[in-house]
Parts: structure tokens; C-alpha cells; sequence
């Protein structure tokens, strides 16, 4: 079955304040993939489309309207049509999502997905204390450019106006982007690739393995969403011991 949400002034919260998980200081989105804080009603809807055909991606958001009642609501990507027995706002994989749903889907709790949920690694922009060291390696022409690629390739999933000081000149000013992506593995800031393209300054050595190996990223909206939630440290949401 589908439910259907109104676009009125509905607000979207992926948990209600509970003084034995976040309190009042609610995450804007949480990643709850195989954590132990889902109740009855999110174990049910795990339980459904786990090994149903095509089942993608699961999310639970709470919608709050200043007249009634929270209402716990559930979003699916499907490959395929949506299990039985579960209400849900479904979206097919490569569709357009329509606004309203998507606004439900990343403001909410990602409760499963297919793929498998890595733990995902912040990829640093310098060696140590805020610049690069004299035996950092360098790239060339056309490495250079194809990491490049990789980096650039990687989805935007926070992003910022602001700049920083280019500490290898700083006559240049703060030319140097800060905004985030990530390809579902890593996440990275575009400093990375600036100092990549500008002055041939490779990332670090893990990540430039990762990036020579994985080939141009190929995210899907569970994978962004555990990235954004990580920024957000809300993937290490634990309950309040006492």
C-alpha cells in the first residue's frame, strides 16, 4: 500500500525527543542501519523488505503538523513493486522523486538498506598541523587528472560558500573550497582536489589507493544520506546510560 503526504505545513523529523537517545537536541537526519535503537514498528518494516525483490533502500520519518499528532511514516526505493503489508511512501529507482517525498526521505532515519553499510572514512587534506609535508607525494599529467575526475565525480552532500587560506600561497587568499562529497565509502572536501588540480598534491595515500581502485563514484541516495548523517555525527547516536 501507498500513503500519500500533503504539502501544507508539515514538518519532518527523523525521531521524536526521547530522553534515552538524543533528548531535544534531535539530529536533522540519522543513520540507524543495523543499530539497535528501532522499536517494534521499524523492526516490522525492516522485516519486510528485507529479501524483498528489488527492495533498495528503507527510511523512517516522523511528520508533525501543529494540529495533530506526530505521524511515523516509511519511504522505500524499489527496484521492483513494494512488499506486501507495509505502508509506505514508495519511489521506483531512477524516477524523478517528487518534492515533497524527497524533502520526507532526507529528513529522516535511515533504517536499512541493501547495499553494504561499510563503515564510511573521512579522507584528511593535509599530513599535519594544517600543511602538507616536503615529501608529500605529487601527481602528473594524466594521473592527475583522472583522480581529479574521480574526486570531482563524487556526490555533493554539504556545501559552503565559505573558503580557507591556501596555506601552500597564502598571497592567493582564501581561494580554497570547503564544501563536502562522497562516493558512499569516503567522504572528502573539495580542499582535496583543489590541492590535487593546483599544485599536483595527491590525497592521502589510502584514499588515492581507494580512488585509483573504485574508478569514477556511483552513489545512490542511502549511501549520501549515511555520509551526511556521519558529518553529522548522528550516526553514532547511543543511548543515555542512568
Amino acid at each position: 500500500m501507498t500513503v500519500m503526504i500533503d504539502q501544507d505545513l508539515a514538518v519532518f523529523v527523523p525521531a521524536l525527543p526521547d530522553p534515552g537517545t538524543f533528548g531535544t537536541a534531535v539530529p536533522p537526519l540519522l543513520d540507524l542501519v543495523g543499530r539497535s535503537l528501532l522499536d517494534d514498528a521499524d523492526k516490522a518494516a525492516v522485516d519486510a523488505v528485507t529479501g524483498a525483490s528489488g527492495s533498495v533502500a528503507l527510511w523512517r520519518v516522523w511528520r508533525l503538523t501543529p494540529d495533530s499528532p506526530p505521524v511515523r511514516l516509511y519511504v522505500l526505493e524499489t527496484a521492483a513493486a513494494a512488499p506486501d503489508g507495509l505502508d509506505a511512501l514508495v519511489y521506483r529507482t531512477g524516477d524523478e522523486v517528487p518534492a515533497e517525498l524527497r524533502r520526507a526521505r532526507n529528513s529522516g532515519a535511515l533504517l536499512w538498506t541493501a547495499a553494504d553499510p561499510a563503515p564510511l572514512r573521512v579522507a584528511p587534506v593535509f599530513d599535519s598541523n594544517a600543511g602538507f609535508d616536503p615529501a608529500h607525494v605529487r601527481l602528473d599529467d594524466p594521473d592527475r587528472d583522472r583522480i581529479a575526475d574521480r574526486l570531482d565525480g563524487g556526490s555533493p552532500i554539504l556545501a559552503t560558500a565559505d573558503r580557507l587560506t591556501d596555506v601552500v600561497d597564502p598571497a592567493r587568499g582564501a581561494v580554497v573550497p570547503m564544501s563536502y562529497r562522497t562516493d558512499g565509502r569516503w567522504i572528502w572536501t573539495e580542499s582535496v582536489s583543489y590541492y590535487l588540480r593546483t599544485y599536483g598534491l595527491a590525497p592521502g595515500t589510502e584514499f588515492l589507493a581507494h580512488l585509483r581502485a573504485a574508478g569514477r563514484p556511483a552513489t545512490d541516495a542511502a549511501g549520501e544520506h549515511r555520509a551526511l548523517a556521519a558529518l553529522f555525527q548522528s550516526a553514532a547516536a547511543v543511548r543515555v546510560q542512568g
